[in-house]
């Protein structure tokens, strides 16, 4: 059976905030701040189960920093599992076997179910960009979602849905929006991805106060928007 593609809606930004992880506790509470006072309700929190294999940097059931997240009441998608290889790639199933990457992946949801009392919604790797190979594993592992570049595989119907534009941070790097500016100003729908850090440059919530407040985007988590396009 072919597979259904459709485009996000236009004036669309299908946002999330990347490296959930205990390292960067303080980054995240003002990053949630920032985004509160410009009055976004719906967004997706990507949560690394256990970055960088630091076991300080696991998700604990009970810990603090994990009462925090599960009191924003947003939706929470998985971010790799470690988000590192051991080389230091953001790749980190590049190499491995079929086997190998579900059983990571399953680990890595059951250290997730544990801290937050449910399963993650879906799966959506370093910069948006994994193998096929882990778009397969995580339809296997019974989530219910797979972001891989532009596209957003939905698996319950096996509706691809597309973005016109991706705009990542870069921490505390300049932001490259040369290639995007045309596609805003089009009003095509955008992936926006934040990183903890920044805050500290504030170009990025620069950004967003662009796309909300003079050019009328809405935004708007993963999960949110699928279930309202059924």
């Amino acid at each position: 059976m072919p597979r259904r593609v459709e485009t996000v809606e236009d004036m669309t930004v299908l946002l999330s905030i990347h490296d959930i992880t205990p390292v960067y506790e303080d980054d995240i509470v003002k990053t949630y701040d920032l985004l509160s006072d410009l009055g976004i309700t719906s967004l997706t929190l990507l949560v690394t189960p256990f970055y960088r294999l630091k076991k300080s940097n696991r998700i604990v059931e009970g810990d603090i920093f994990t009462k925090f997240l599960k009191s924003l009441d947003f939706e929470v998608a998985m971010h790799g599992y470690s988000h590192f290889s051991k080389s230091g790639s953001l790749n980190e199933f590049n190499g491995l076997a079929q086997d190998k990457i579900e059983a990571r992946l399953r680990d890595g949801v059951s250290i997730l179910s544990k801290g937050f009392g449910i399963k993650p919604s879906g799966f959506v790797p370093p910069a948006w960009e994994t193998p096929s190979k882990v778009v397969k594993a995580v339809r296997e592992i019974g989530l219910g979602f797979c972001v891989s570049g532009s596209s957003i595989h939905r698996y319950s119907d096996d509706t691809i849905f597309t973005t016109s534009e991706r705009i990542i941070s870069e921490g505390q790097r300049s932001l490259n929006m040369e290639a995007s500016l045309i596609e805003m100003e089009l009003g095509g729908s955008l992936q926006v991805g934040i990183h903890p850090l920044d805050h500290r440059t504030n170009t990025m919530f620069s950004v967003i106060e662009e796309l909300k407040d003079r050019l009328g985007y809405r935004f708007v988590g993963y999960s949110d928007y699928m279930t309202s396009i059924l």
